[in-house]
């Protein structure tokens, strides 16, 4: 009855469009998009999320919005032209449809051979194979059937096929296909589907999944397959381009031929999409299938922080190679803006994140964040937790929260990664590691490290001596750094290399007291086993510290950061931690820097000293073998 009903009501319509001017009856059909852009939020939301990852950095959301928006509009114009298709003849091609590259058709169609007109959901798509057909060249078609309205679906078909195209449907149309081919009728097919018989080519710089159909029948036939794309210039008027024809012929192998005539397809596809985004059609998971994942690292512009995030991609590229990364840096207009993007995440609704975020950053991050999407959407520090749970929901990505999230609750998360002395309750989407995340060093990472750092302008000579890498941090809430703290520990440190024969290789953190890396200057830096100082107040830092890990034979850590710590314990080389002094008001109870410190020591990974044991530490230290460190 529904079908019998849809299939009178579309007769009815189609007959008023047909006496309608052209003009007309497009504009009724983007009044028609307007309203299935208001009706189809989830489609949007894939829409906007594809945006992004083909536009990454490029498109804001409001234009984005309208690429989609015109999307839409481009639908519901399709759909008007394909009722009113009973009065569409050549004239109406003639004054309406312009074409280019009309000589790639013309010799296509003089040599002989057969010919495949590829397209994609391109402008009015439909519109490829009527432009063929009523201008001489009867088409033989490949579509979907539509079991759910039978009579409606049959109608349509009545349409396309009174033009001179026949419709041949999938699950047995290749032999009706090659058959057309043999005969040197014109087979047209639209070939932007994701297909799991597919292969992958690069599509806006992502692999995608291209039907590979279309390119192993014409291998098999000799054919040539003409690419074509209809782009709508304004009301009924279109363009439609042909593009030189791709021809397999030259490969022997079938596999190679599908997968080369799906990567020039897709290149071509991609050159006219990025022309005019606004009509191909975004609203579908076109990368649903990819290998290659994406994840962005918000940043709230601490290293530590971010290297934790790092981590946790490389964590990620261990299980999915071709995974890819951006980090953006989330930095809020005022205190009051952090407080109201974080009430804003604590509740959580389903819209208002674009508009949260825009409002509350500072300008250049909110157009860095809101102009990309991810996979996984990965953050450290209390900072950028608003902004991962907003744009994660947003984009219907993966949320991974580095360390305890409080404020927000757990289950906002998809996964929080969190030091065990943080003592989170047990959940499914909790981990417990022993400490910070930290990459590990070892082969080529390691020797790229030296490299770099060999290559700073304050690095000495390279030495084939052993080397100690001291690792100073610095004031915290917990710690103090009194300058005689320091004192003590590189005397302890600089006697142990003379009696050893060690070079020291020492940096401090952003934390560090002036009043100690001055001293650190006028007596640490020219002293004979002092190959290199870096100073965080003077020098460059980035990319130092994993240097100094994988050139130490023995690395002295303070024991007042986690993050630091575990970055020692990262490397291949034995690690001395020795605890700066703790700050009298906190000296009864016992910290999480202790309880870290503890288990680590408990679990062979570091060796606690003290200023007065860092000689015997380190003596000890340098005499494990390198297996046993």
């Amino acid at each position: 009855m529904i079908d019998w009903l849809a299939c009178c009501l579309v007769s009815f319509v189609g007959g008023l469009l047909c006496r309608l001017p052209p003009g007309a009856a497009v504009w009724l059909g983007e009044r028609c998009g307007d309203l299935f852009y208001l009706l189809q939020p989830k489609r949007t939301r894939i829409g906007l999320r594809n945006l992004r990852a083909a536009f990454p950095g490029q498109l804001q959301p409001a234009a984005a919005r309208r690429i989609i928006h015109r999307a839409y509009q481009q639908l519901g114009a399709g759909l008007m032209e394909l009722l009113r298709l009973p009065v569409i003849d050549r004239a109406y091609t003639e004054r309406y449809i312009t074409v280019e590259g009309r000589h790639y058709f013309d010799a296509a169609m003089a040599s002989g051979r057969p010919v495949v007109l590829l397209t994609g959901h391109y402008g009015n798509w439909e519109m490829s194979s009527i432009l063929a057909a009523v201008n001489g060249y009867p088409i033989v078609a490949l579509a979907r059937a539509q079991a759910n309205l039978p009579r409606l679906y049959a109608l349509l078909i009545s349409y396309r096929e009174s033009k001179g195209c026949t419709i041949v449907h999938k699950g047995g149309a290749m032999r009706r296909l090659i058959q057309a081919l043999e005969q040197r009728q014109l087979v047209g097919i639209v070939g932007d589907q994701a297909s799991r018989q597919g292969v992958f080519v690069d599509f806006f710089g992502r692999p995608a999944l291209f039907a590979i159909g279309p390119f192993q029948l014409a291998h098999r036939k000799s054919a040539l397959v003409l690419p074509f794309f209809m782009h709508r210039v304004r009301g009924p008027q279109h363009r439609g381009v042909f593009e030189p024809p791709i021809d397999l012929s030259a490969f022997s192998a079938e596999v190679e031929a599908a997968q080369q005539g799906a990567s020039q397809f897709a290149a071509a596809l991609a050159r006219h999409v990025a022309e005019d985004p606004g009509q191909w059609l975004w609203m579908h998971k076109r990368w649903k299938h990819t290998p290659a994942r994406s994840a962005l690292v918000l940043s709230d512009g601490k290293l530590g922080h971010v290297k934790q995030s790092l981590a946790a991609v490389q964590a990620l590229r261990d299980l999915h190679p071709a995974t890819t990364h951006e980090v953006v840096e989330i930095r809020y207009r005022h205190p009051m803006a952090r407080a109201l993007a974080l009430g804003w995440s604590w509740a959580l609704p389903r819209w208002g994140a674009a508009w949260c975020l825009r409002a509350t950053l500072q300008p250049g991050s909110a157009a860095a964040l809101l102009s990309r999407t991810a996979d996984v959407i990965i953050s450290c520090g209390a900072a950028t937790l608003p902004a991962n749970v907003l744009w994660a929901r947003a984009n219907g990505a993966r949320s991974v929260a580095i360390m305890k999230p409080a404020p927000l609750p757990l289950a906002h998360f998809d996964l929080v990664i969190a030091p065990r002395h943080d003592a989170l309750p047990s959940r499914a989407n909790v981990v417990q590691v022993l400490g910070a995340l930290a990459t590990p060093l070892t082969g080529e990472t390691a020797q790229q490290a030296r490299a770099q750092l060999a290559a700073h302008p304050r690095h000495q000579a390279v030495s084939a001596r052993p080397a100690i890498s001291v690792l100073l941090g610095g004031e915290t809430d917990e710690y103090a750094c009194p300058l005689a703290f320091v004192q003590g520990l590189m005397t302890g440190i600089l006697q142990a290399a003379e009696a050893l024969r060690c070079d020291v290789l020492v940096t401090t953190s952003r934390r560090t007291p002036a009043t100690v890396e001055a001293w650190l200057q006028e007596a640490v830096e020219q002293a004979p086993r002092c190959r290199l100082l870096l100073l965080a107040s003077r020098d460059e830092l980035r990319g130092t510290m994993e240097g100094l890990l994988a050139s130490a034979q023995a690395i002295v850590v303070t024991g007042e950061s986690v993050s630091m710590v575990s970055e020692a314990c990262a490397g291949s080389a034995a690690v001395v931690v020795v605890a700066p002094p703790r700050r009298e008001a906190n000296g009864r109870t016992q910290t999480k820097h202790q309880r870290f410190l503890r288990a680590l020591a408990q679990e062979g990974r570091i060796t606690l000293a003290s200023t007065g044991e860092i000689g015997a530490a380190l003596r000890q230290a340098l005499a494990q073998p390198a297996a046993a460190r």
